[in-house]
C-alpha cells in the first residue's frame, strides 16, 4: 500500500503545470489587416527550452466594436511557429512565421463566457500568439490563461520588439568597434 501511494505522489509531482494569467489589450497602436479590414491585436512571444505543450483558455473579454453592440466582439487567437530564419549578414536577418493553429470560430458549443480555447498545442522552442477580435477596429481587453507542462518565457509584443531592437543595436555597435 505504501509503495502504491508513493508512486501516485511521484506521478502527480511529475506533471505539475505552469499557469500564466495574461491580459491582452486591443488598441489602434497595433493593427493588422484581416480580410481587408483593420483589426487591433496584441502578440505574445512564448519561448520554451525544448518542447512544450500548452493550453490557451480565454475566460473574460471586455471588447467594444464601432460596428456592433457587443454581439460579435468575440476574441480570436492565432498561433504562429517559426518557419525559417534568413541571415544574410550581421546587418540583415529576418524571421518568417507560418500559421500553426487558430481558434477563430464562435463560442457556440463551449462553456459560457469561453471565447477561445485551444488545448494541447505542442511546439518546440518558440511560438507566437496573436489575440485579436471578430469585428474590425474592436478595442478593449481579453483575459486568458496559458497552461504549460514546462516553464515558459512569455514576452508581450512591445517588449519583444524592444528586445530585438536593443539586440540589433548592440550587434551593430559591437561590429563598429572592431
Amino acid at each position: 500500500m505504501k509503495k502504491i501511494l508513493l508512486i501516485c505522489l511521484m506521478c502527480c509531482a511529475a506533471y505539475a503545470d505552469y499557469i500564466y494569467d495574461l491580459t491582452a489589450t486591443l488598441s489602434p497602436s497595433s493593427t493588422v489587416s484581416i480580410e481587408q479590414q483593420p483589426h487591433f491585436y496584441q502578440m505574445y512571444h512564448l519561448v520554451a527550452d525544448g518542447e512544450a505543450t500548452v493550453t490557451f483558455t480565454n475566460y473574460d473579454a471586455d471588447l467594444v466594436s464601432p460596428t456592433d453592440q457587443g454581439e460579435y466582439s468575440d476574441p480570436y487567437l492565432y498561433l504562429y511557429i517559426l518557419e525559417e530564419i534568413n541571415f544574410g549578414n550581421i546587418n540583415s536577418f529576418s524571421r518568417a512565421y507560418v500559421l500553426y493553429d487558430e481558434d477563430d470560430d464562435s463560442n457556440e458549443g463551449v462553456g459560457e463566457d469561453l471565447y477561445f480555447y485551444l488545448p494541447d498545442v505542442t511546439f518546440t522552442n518558440e511560438l507566437v500568439a496573436m489575440v485579436t477580435s471578430y469585428e474590425p477596429m474592436t478595442t478593449g481587453t481579453v483575459d486568458f490563461t496559458i497552461e504549460s507542462d514546462t516553464a515558459l518565457t512569455v514576452i508581450p509584443e512591445p517588449v519583444a520588439v524592444g528586445l530585438i531592437l536593443v539586440g540589433g543595436a548592440t550587434l551593430i555597435l559591437a561590429r563598429k568597434r572592431q
